[in-house]
This record gives structure tokens, C-alpha cells and sequence, in this order.
């Protein structure tokens, strides 16, 4: 077994406060001598850190290590998570990104001890850590239990993310990094990531300065339910107008696309430790991510063209099976309607910056009393950009049964309209009759060569994945006969931009200032025989966050035609969507000419066509499209807009249509301050083989919220006006002990309990989100019309709060071996829900309201459970064999979480709580010799509830991740390595469970399996 002093020198970059005044203050030669007994490298040494850790914690706490961190291909610190006990993470670009512990994401992240401020989720509460580089950490802690002594805790756990400082670093100057190149299965792109470190650590000051910068691109595909309001797109056929006699998933559209998702990181972490005497130490750290993201998809979508005369017209079952006890049918195989079929091109565009600076000063003079003060300040920006195009293939003809914009019954030559000076640019043969407006304006063919008819399509998903069929029949249009949709998809020409915009975009806002002061008294003796310590501290810390969500909006036809009341256009309409369907005709805004009405002769005005007909590819690159992955079967390839055209999404609309300007989505804009003032008492006991911690914390929560009044729809675009602020403020205070005690029954096994109780805010959108209501067109009225609305937040909803109970056996069987068991329950006192009534009544964009719609809204949730079982095994073969022998080499690092969960609905149906799987299962074997290191890992989630859709669950099946890491120390120094992420190709599949044993496909996610070859240094 590891001496004491060994196994301090292993935690001492682990523990809460690494005690860096003893560290700088030792001399030289002694912490060489120390150093020099811990000839551990590699996987072993690793876990038997981990074990070490696990073991002297007074909390229930796993460990991870940065030999776990750096020597998996794990991009991100939540990859690297997804391997402790009752972590689940989610996968964005394939890549880990949000953390869950044990089931819920209702977790806290610490940076080196104090609240951690990222950029990717300044509104939320669940852990975002795509930007955190996993090479720049020294160690993650993960508190399954609470510690009091914690700046804060979770409802489910908290995550301390610990960078190296300069204490940590063997004396005089070292240096360390590592260079790798790597590749994705279907991109093969030539990726690289750079990290290093360099250090200077003398007897009285320290400096350390590492950094990490890569560039990715992550290889994802896309199956199935295209996205849009609602959940996640779902939509039933008799929401919609439909008559059909049972009730089916008919959703506005299905979508196929490849992705490749750009990610350029810069990360850079700094530290100074100073002895400064007399017992005095003080420790200056800063920590700066920056990650610029771009999301690039191009692909294919089939829709009703979000109209609702297409309901009950445009998908048709044909294959399907009843559900018990209800009328909804669970489909198999649709005959598909067309109403549209179009190319599409998106890129996301996400830019982060987040930094985190920290000052502490430390005073421990080897006596009774220590104390440490410290002072935190945080900013993180973010701007997401959208922009996206749609290359459509219909020539927007007037036939039965099909979307046009040629809508005047009694004149079908009429479609859209354009000023003289846009009319002009076309040949004659391009007019679609001899109709001359007021100004001299023409009606213009917006794509001639484009089909004619609706493609009759069949659309196949009872296999493991969708198949369409239908593309190689006959279709009528613009290229004559015998032409089939997939010759149209092959012709270039026959593309015509349907819409460019730039919609969902968002910027966030936020800062955080922390002032604390903690304090501890060990008793010589201890006091009434049982207690050893006690800790008082205080802290206030400001939290705010500022949200803008907002619409690009362009104007149009400034200085052009007239309103509908014949005075001139001088300002120009503003449209969000420059699309060929969007006619300037609405009620706040109006820019058009008079023409001749068929009938009656007289003069009527006739608003001009926003978007000019336009080719696919005059202002774009295009590209061919013919792979979207294994999840997409039978879809010829097509033509579409190159999505590098839009990372930069604002200079693409101002260079084309001379202008970007902002609309702000009320519904979704907010500000959030959050003060909390908290006090703390902790007190550390031991009675026998009896030890733990007891105490108590006091937080008084202030909060402020700014949400915005949603006004009128706003014209040509998909927002509202806003209509003023209203400011809630309100006030609580939680009251929250928490209790930790081991007892050993031997020196090798140790039996824990802990209780507490736990607060965490809501994430800020439940508290400042508004009212957000959704419309769509419709082509009877020629107007839009209100759908549903969103009211996306309630400022006096409660915090979640929670009573937690563990309890674990722990069986310490060798240096870097253990097994563990423990039982934990989360009673949860509240909570958020999402709830759907029909009661909303709005109006239409000409002021009348016709109908009642469903709204849904955020509301209190009570008496919810999550509750399970973590079963772990660390084994290092060597503390059993003889050294010698081969199999002493070997080693497994296994864990199992069953984590049960429930939530009521608000008809009483209970569902486990979104994103939590009941099973989770790790298994990593690894071999290590002297100079030769390999492991295999292997992550199972069972399926997971995403969200619901009318009380039906929609879940994510289960998933199966497999990576893979070789190395080989060439020598002491350097060290070549390669690995495999996701080399099994896993796909992520949802579907919708109308009840047991009967479920519908939904969609599919695929990413690419990635593959890196690196070399490590140091000296």
C-alpha cells in the first residue's frame, strides 16, 4: 500500500484548496524525494488516483484524473464524464456536450472550486461544456453528495473542473504538450488539435501558462420529422383542418441532410502562486475559452409547404396498426402528396467567449486557524447566427390540389409581380400575360422550367431506417414530357431560390462577480470529545444574463410603387423572409402598383413578389448532394447552395439586399439579475471509526426579470412587435443542511450516508421567456393566421428543490483497485413542467380572431422521484498477480447505473423525467507495460424520454458508443498514440410510443466515426 505521504502528494492537486501555501513553502530538495517515490504512470496511475480520491473525500465523489482526461480521444470534458458512474451526456456533432448525473441535468460546474461561467449555456442550468478543452484540466470531481463547504450545489450533482496551477509541478522549469492530426470516416477533413503547458515553480513563486487549439469538422446526418414548431415537428393530421377519422403523425415535412460541423477552439489557462510569508499565500488564475462553430447542412425537404389546406390531403397511411384504447394509428408507410419539394442549405453559425478570472488569498501559518478570501469575476458572450436557403424545383403553376402563386381564380396568368425595373431584366417570354401595372410593373414566371404537378412519393419507415420510393415517375413541367422528379433534381436550371432568411438568431450576455470568505478552526483537542473542526463562510455573488433573440429583416422596394391607398412608397416594407410567396399586400405595410381586376375592370392593388426570380446559383456556390449517409434510402441527388456561403450570415443579406436589420422576438428576449447572498456553518466529527461533516447553509435569492410584452404579428415575417417591458422582482430563502458520515468497518471497507437538502434556480428562459405566438399562411384568407402560442416563462415559478439520500459500501482491495455500491433517492419538491391548453384566443394579421388555439406554458411541477443503484469495479490486475506475470498488465475500470425517475403530467400519465436513461453501463479494459498502453471503451445508455408529444413519449433509443486508444512511450519523454472515437458508426434513433410495444419512427441521427494519430512531449 501507498505510504501517507504518497497518497497527499496524489491528492494534492485534487483536493478543494491544494494547500499551496505548505506546497511553495517546501524546499526544493524535499519535493523531489517526494515526487521520486511516485514512479506511477500511465492508465494505473490514473485510476489509482481515482481511487485515492474516492476514498479520503468526506462527500460521495468520483474522480477523474488527467491521465483519464488526456489519454482517451475524449474532445471535450463531458466525453471524458461520460465515463464516471451515473453520467449520461448528450452527443452535439457526435461530439459530448450537456452533462447529466444521475438522470437529471440539473447539475452545478465549478471551476477550481468556485462557480464556472460558460458561454455555451448562460441561460441554462445543465452543464454545456462543448468549449472546454479536456488537455487543459488537471482533475474533474464529481459531488454525487452535497459538501457545504461548495460554493453551491446541484439538485443532482456537482462537477468541479480543475485546471493545474503551479504547486502542482515538479520544481525549476517544465514543459509539456502534445501534437495530433486526425479525420472523420465521412468528412476527411485534416483536423488538427495543438496542447501545451509550461511551468516555472520555485521555493516562494510559481507560474504556469498552458493552452489548446483545434480545428474539427464532425461528419452528421439526418433522417426524418423535419423541425418546426411544436415538439420537435410532430404534428397530428386533425390538428391541422384534417377530417380523416383517426388521428396520425402528419408532420408540415420530412427532411434529410448532411452536416459537417466546423468547431475552432482556443483555450488558454494561466496561474501565479506567491509565498508572500508569515503564513500568507496568494494565487491569481484566469481561464479563456473562445470556440467559433459553423453547422453546414445541405439536403432535402418534402413538405406541405406549411399550408393548411394540405391536411388530410398530403399524407396518407398505408401501412399502419391501431392503437389500443384510443384513435390514433401508429404508421408504417405513407403515400406522400408532395405540395413541395425543395433543395435547402443552413448554416448555423455559433461564435463563444467566455473568461473566468480568479484571485485568493490563503493564510495558514501551521496553526489551528486558516482562512482563505476570494474574489471571482466572469463575462461570456455568444452571437448565433442563422442563415439558410431554399432551392425550389416548382414552377408555382396553378393546378387542383397544389400550393400556387398564381391565386386569382379568375385570372391564372397572375402570380408574381415585379416593378418595371426588375421586369425588365427578363425576356417578354418570361411575362405570363400582357397585365401592365400602374407603374409599369409585369407579372413574371418565377421558375419556367420547374415541374408542374405534385410528386407522388412513398415514404417507407418500418425498417432500421427511412426508404423512398416514387422519384423515377413520370412528372409534368417546365421540361417536357417524360421527365421524371429526378430529372429535375439533376438540372440545374430548374432550380429557383423559393426563400433566403435569417431567423432564430440570438445574443447572450452575461457576467458574474463572486466575493467570499472561508474560515476553519481545528480543535487541538477535540471538542466534547467528538468534534475536530469547524468551518464558517459567507458569499454573495451577481449573477446577469441579458438574452436577445431576433429576425433579420431587409427592406424592400424603397422608392418604389404605392400603398394600397395609391401614396407613394418612400421608406420601403422591412421582410424577414426575401421569398418568392411573400407579397407586400399586409396590413402595416404595403409597396405595389394597380393593375385591372379580370372581372370587374376596375383598378385593385396588386403588392409586388418580395424575392425576384432567382437562379440557385446567382449569388451562391452550388454543389451536388448525392450522399446523405446510411439513414436516407432512395433520394436521387440534387442541387443545392453551398452552406459556406453563410458563415457569415448578416454580410450575405446586407451584400445582397443591402441591409440586416434586427427584429427582436419578444417572446424569447429577456434579462435575468440573480443575487444570492448565502452563509454557511460546517462542522467536522470523528467518534471511533466514525468520521463526517454536518452542517448547514442559508441562501437568501434575489431575482429580477425583464420579460417583454408581445404585441401585433409583425409583417413578412414570423415575430411580433414589441409592445414595452414589464419587471417582476421577488425574493426566497432556502434553508438547506447537509450531513456526511463514513464509518469504517475495516481499514479497506467503508460504509457512507449522506442527506441533504438541495436548491437550484430554474434555468433563466422558465423565469423571462414570454409569450410567443406562432402563425402561419393561409391561402383562402391570403393572410397569416395564428396557430398556437408559447409562453415560455413564469418569473414566480419556484426554484427545484429537492431532499437527497445516499448511502454506499466502498471495498478498497489494492492501490488502484476498488469496488463500490451505492443507493441513492432525489425526492423533488419542485420542479418546471410544460403544459398544453387550448385556451388561447389571438388575432389574425387583419385583426379578427377566428379561432381558438393551444397554448403552452411552463407551470409547477410536484412530488417527483428519481432514484437508483451505482455498481462499480476498478481492478488493476498487478495488485493481485505477481508482478511478472503478463496478466498482471491488465485492467478494468466498470460501472453500472440504474436510475429509475418520475414525473405526473398534467393528465396524469407519469413519465420519467426528460433526458434520463434507468440504465447506464461503462466497461473500459485497458493493458499496460512498460512502454506499450491500450484501451477499449464502451458507454450504454438505455432509451431516454426527449420529450412528449400529446402525452406520448418521445424517446432517443438506446445507445452504444465504442472508442479505442493505443500509445507507445518511445521513451521517457515522448510518446506516439492513436485513437478511435465512435468506431462502431452508432446511430441515434427517436420514435414516438403510442404504448407499449407499439411505436413510430420519428428521426435519426448519424455520426461519423473518427479516427487520430498524436504525439506527446515533455520535459
Amino acid at each position: 500500500m501507498l505510504g501517507r505521504g504518497v497518497a497527499v502528494a496524489l491528492l494534492a492537486s485534487a483536493s478543494p484548496f491544494a494547500l499551496a501555501s505548505t506546497a511553495m513553502a517546501q524546499a526544493a530538495p524535499a519535493a523531489t524525494d517526494t515526487l521520486d517515490e511516485i514512479i506511477v504512470t500511465g492508465v494505473r496511475a490514473s485510476q489509482q488516483r481515482s481511487v485515492d480520491v474516492k476514498r479520503n473525500q468526506t462527500a460521495i465523489v468520483d474522480a477523474i484524473s488527467s491521465e483519464d482526461i488526456g489519454k482517451l480521444p475524449d474532445v471535450t470534458i463531458a466525453d471524458s464524464l461520460q465515463r464516471v458512474p451515473g453520467i449520461q451526456i448528450r452527443r452535439d456533432a457526435g461530439e459530448g456536450s450537456t452533462v447529466n448525473v444521475r438522470g437529471l441535468p440539473q447539475v452545478i460546474t465549478m471551476l477550481n472550486g468556485e462557480q464556472y461561467l460558460s458561454a455555451g449555456n448562460q441561460g441554462e442550468a445543465k452543464p454545456n461544456l462543448t468549449d472546454v478543452p479536456a488537455q487543459l484540466m488537471n482533475a474533474v470531481v464529481v459531488y454525487k453528495s452535497t459538501e457545504t463547504k461548495n460554493a453551491l450545489s446541484g439538485i443532482s450533482g456537482t462537477i468541479d473542473l480543475r485546471t493545474r496551477r503551479p504547486s502542482d509541478m515538479p520544481y525549476g522549469f517544465s514543459a509539456s504538450g502534445a501534437l495530433e492530426g486526425q479525420t472523420g470516416k465521412d468528412t476527411k477533413e485534416k483536423d488538427y488539435l495543438a496542447n501545451g503547458l509550461v511551468a516555472y515553480r520555485g521555493d516562494r513563486i510559481g507560474v504556469l501558462v498552458s493552452a489548446a487549439g483545434s480545428q474539427s469538422n464532425l461528419g452528421n446526418n439526418f433522417s426524418g420529422v423535419a423541425p418546426g414548431p411544436g415538439v420537435g415537428g410532430l404534428s397530428g393530421n386533425n390538428d391541422w383542418g384534417g377530417t380523416a377519422p383517426n388521428q396520425f403523425i402528419s408532420p408540415h415535412g420530412f427532411e434529410s441532410f448532411k452536416k459537417e460541423t466546423e468547431r475552432d477552439r482556443l483555450s488558454v489557462s494561466g496561474a501565479f502562486e506567491a509565498d508572500l510569508g508569515e503564513g500568507f499565500t496568494f494565487l491569481a488564475e484566469g481561464f479563456y475559452t473562445k470556440m467559433d462553430e459553423y453547422n453546414r447542412a445541405a439536403g432535402l425537404n418534402i413538405s406541405n409547404r406549411w399550408s393548411g389546406d394540405a391536411f388530410g390531403v398530403w399524407t396518407k397511411p398505408t401501412d399502419s396498426t391501431p392503437v389500443s384504447g384510443g384513435n390514433w394509428l401508429a404508421v408504417d408507410e405513407y403515400d406522400i402528396d408532395a405540395w413541395w419539394v425543395n433543395s435547402f442549405s443552413v448554416n448555423r453559425v455559433n461564435k463563444s467567449e467566455s473568461k473566468n478570472y480568479n484571485a485568493e488569498l490563503k493564510y495558514d501559518n501551521g496553526g489551528p486557524f486558516k482562512m482563505e478570501a476570494r474574489a471571482m469575476r466572469s463575462d461570456a458572450d455568444r452571437l448565433s447566427m442563422n442563415g439558410q436557403a431554399q432551392g425550389d424545383l416548382s414552377n408555382w403553376k396553378y393546378a387542383p390540389g397544389r400550393f400556387t402563386l398564381f391565386r386569382d381564380a379568375n385570372d391564372r396568368t397572375r402570380g408574381t409581380f415585379y416593378p418595371a425595373s426588375i421586369a425588365s431584366t427578363f425576356p417578354a417570354s418570361r411575362y405570363t400575360n400582357n397585365v401592365v401595372g400602374s407603374l409599369g410593373g409585369r407579372y413574371v414566371d418565377p421558375n419556367p422550367l420547374g415541374y408542374g404537378q405534385n410528386p407522388q412519393l412513398h415514404y417507407d419507415i418500418s425498417g432500421s431506417s427511412p426508404v423512398w420510393s416514387g422519384f423515377d415517375k413520370v412528372i409534368s413541367g417546365g421540361l417536357g414530357a417524360g421527365k421524371t422528379l429526378t430529372d429535375y433534381m439533376a438540372n440545374k436550371d430548374s432550380y429557383a431560390i423559393g426563400a433566403f432568411s435569417s431567423e432564430g438568431n440570438n445574443e447572450a450576455k452575461s457576467d458574474l462577480n463572486v466575493y467570499r470568505i472561508d474560515t476553519h478552526y481545528d480543535f487541538e483537542e477535540p471538542l466534547g470529545g467528538f468534534l475536530n473542526k469547524i468551518d464558517v463562510g459567507i458569499r454573495r455573488s451577481d449573477r446577469s444574463v441579458s438574452i436577445e433573440q431576433f429576425h433579420l429583416f431587409s427592406t424592400f422596394y424603397q422608392g418604389k410603387g404605392v400603398n394600397d391607398k395609391g401614396q407613394p412608397n418612400t421608406s420601403g416594407c422591412s421582410a424577414q423572409w426575401k421569398a418568392i410567396d411573400v407579397v407586400m399586400n399586409q396590413n402595416q405595410c404595403q409597396a405595389g402598383e394597380f393593375v385591372r381586376d379580370p372581372v370587374t375592370g376596375q383598378q385593385v392593388f396588386q403588392g409586388y413578389t418580395v424575392n425576384a426570380p432567382t437562379r440557385l446559383d446567382t449569388y451562391n456556390n452550388v454543389i451536388w448532394v448525392d450522399n446523405m449517409g446510411s439513414i436516407t434510402k432512395g433520394v436521387p441527388g440534387f442541387w443545392a447552395i453551398d452552406p459556406r456561403d453563410f458563415d457569415d450570415p448578416e454580410a450575405f443579406h446586407k451584400k445582397v439586399f443591402g441591409g440586416a436589420d434586427r427584429a427582436i422576438i419578444p417572446g424569447q428576449s429577456y434579462a435575468v439579475d440573480l443575487t444570492e447572498d448565502s452563509g454557511y456553518l460546517n462542522t467536522t466529527f470523528e467518534y471511533g471509526r466514525l468520521s463526517g461533516t454536518a452542517g448547514v447553509k442559508i441562501i437568501r435569492t434575489e431575482l429580477q426579470v425583464r420579460q417583454n410584452i408581445t404585441g401585433d404579428t409583425l409583417n413578412y415575417g414570423d415575430t411580433n412587435i414589441d409592445a414595452g417591458d414589464v419587471v417582476s422582482k421577488r425574493s426566497y430563502y432556502d434553508y438547506l443542511p447537509a450531513v456526511n458520515a463514513s464509518y469504517d468497518v475495516t481499514d479497506d471497507l467503508r460504509l457512507r450516508f449522506s442527506y441533504s437538502k438541495t436548491m437550484q434556480p430554474l434555468d433563466l428562459l422558465k423565469y423571462g421567456g414570454a409569450l410567443k405566438i406562432n402563425t402561419a399562411d393561409d391561402p383562402g384568407l391570403g393572410i397569416r393566421v395564428v396557430t398556437s402560442a408559447e409562453a415560455n416563462g413564469n418569473p414566480d415559478l419556484d426554484p427545484w428543490r429537492a431532499d437527497n439520500w445516499d448511502a454506499a459500501i466502498e471495498y478498497y482491495i489494492g492501490d488502484a483497485s476498488m469496488l463500490n455500491l451505492a443507493v441513492f433517492r432525489m425526492n423533488i419538491e419542485s420542479y418546471v413542467v410544460t403544459r398544453t391548453t387550448a385556451d388561447g384566443r389571438f388575432p389574425d394579421q387583419d385583426g379578427v380572431i377566428r379561432r381558438t388555439v393551444n397554448v403552452t406554458r411552463p407551470q409547477q411541477g410536484e412530488g417527483g422521484r428519481v432514484e437508483g443503484v451505482e455498481v462499480g469495479a476498478k481492478l488493476s490486475f498487478k495488485d493481485f498477480l505477481d508482478n511478472d506475470s503478463f496478466i498482471s498488465n491488465f485492467g478494468v475500470d466498470t460501472n453500472y447505473t440504474y436510475s429509475p425517475s418520475e414525473q405526473t403530467l398534467s393528465s396524469g400519465k407519469k413519465l420519467a423525467f426528460a433526458d434520463n436513461s434507468k440504465h447506464q453501463y461503462n466497461l473500459i479494459g485497458w493493458y499496460q507495460d512498460d512502454n506499450f498502453q491500450a484501451r477499449i471503451a464502451y458507454n450504454f445508455r438505455s432509451k431516454r424520454l426527449e420529450n412528449t408529444f400529446k402525452d406520448f413519449p418521445v424517446y432517443q433509443d438506446s445507445t452504444q458508443f465504442v472508442d479505442v486508444n493505443l500509445s507507445y512511450n518511445i521513451n521517457e519523454k515522448i510518446t506516439i498514440y492513436a485513437n478511435g472515437s465512435n468506431v462502431t458508426g452508432e446511430i441515434e434513433d427517436y420514435f414516438v410510443e403510442f404504448a407499449p410495444g407499439t411505436t413510430q419512427y420519428a428521426w435519426q441521427n448519424e455520426y461519423e466515426s473518427r479516427y487520430t494519430v498524436g504525439v506527446r512531449f515533455k520535459w
